[in-house]
């Protein structure tokens, strides 16, 4: 039995020390036959994202392979197909369709003298190659920073298909036990209705952002259902995972997590305040009314 395998890596310019890197390649690697992506590697590279390995306005290569098994016409397809999951799933999250500059299938990787009926497991993989030189951190920085597009309050959650792209406003209502990103089932009415108004307004294209409050030393709080610190992460997939199950295309939704890097409240000194930092976002994506 082949055991599924994913490693990341990381190839830096032979440069000064002081320069930045500019060119990053992340390898993926699948099991052997397999051209989708299991919950272990989309949390690795929801990682990437946050983490600001892959940066939104960065130029993305996506390139596919397979080991010599198999016929010369399978292993082209199969490389294909590994590419193109990673790409819809780099989509999915929020990196723009146009600065995928290119994604390819290459087939197989010629290797001479190979006799092994097993294969070669390292040749079965995509490669993210990132050029991040012009790309935009959206999750990291040494002092958090407020989000300086237009919020809004929201008492009537069917208001939303009147606003226009670039607006947020709190998800009111949506729970979450302390320190977990499973929702509490009183959520569910809210949901609900934020999906029935997606449902309603097909050209509504929302992303759903996650923040914490009251941590000083870490980006992010942890996640107890986990044991990783991604709460505002998972917290915000929850959602998302929530309106893709009731039927709501991906392609309108991504999500992300802040940690606590865009406070409403720089130092919480209160419950309040904390109430304030600890939500659920929502902004508008696109609005074609």
């Amino acid at each position: 039995m082949y055991k599924y395998l994913l490693y990341i890596s990381f190839f830096l310019p032979i440069t000064s020390a002081s320069a930045q890197r500019a060119t990053d390649t992340f390898k993926l690697y699948f099991d052997l036959n397999v051209p989708t992506l299991n919950t272990k590697m989309e949390k690795k590279i929801d990682l990437l994202i946050y983490n600001d390995k892959i940066l939104t306005g960065s130029s993305v290569t996506i390139v596919g392979y397979a080991d010599y098994l198999g016929s010369e016409g399978y292993n082209k397809a199969l490389s294909m197909s590994r590419a193109e999951n990673v790409k819809n799933y780099l989509i999915k999250y929020g990196i723009k369709e146009k600065d995928i500059t290119l994604c390819i299938g290459k087939g197989k990787i010629d290797r001479e003298g190979l006799t092994d009926r097993g294969g070669y497991p390292t040749d079965r993989r995509v490669d993210i190659v990132m050029n991040n030189s012009t790309g935009k951190k959206t999750h990291t920085g040494k002092k958090p920073t407020k989000d300086t597009n237009r919020k809004v309050e929201i008492t009537n959650i069917e208001d939303i298909k009147n606003l226009r792209a670039g607006t947020v406003f709190k998800l009111k209502n949506v729970y979450f036990p302390a320190d977990r990103h499973v929702m509490k089932p009183e959520s569910h009415e809210t949901l609900e209705k934020l999906y029935d108004v997606l449902k309603a307004n097909p050209k509504l294209k929302i992303s759903i952002e996650g923040h914490v409050c009251c941590i000083r030393d870490a980006p992010d709080a942890l996640d107890i259902d986990t044991y990783e610190p991604y709460l505002s992460v998972n917290r915000a997939k929850a959602i998302y995972k929530f309106l893709v199950g009731r039927g709501i295309d991906e392609s309108r939704l991504t999500y992300a997590g802040y940690g606590r890097r865009r406070p409403v409240i720089d130092i919480e000194q209160s419950e309040e305040d904390a109430e304030k930092n600890r939500r659920v976002e929502i902004r508008i994506t696109e609005n074609n009314r």
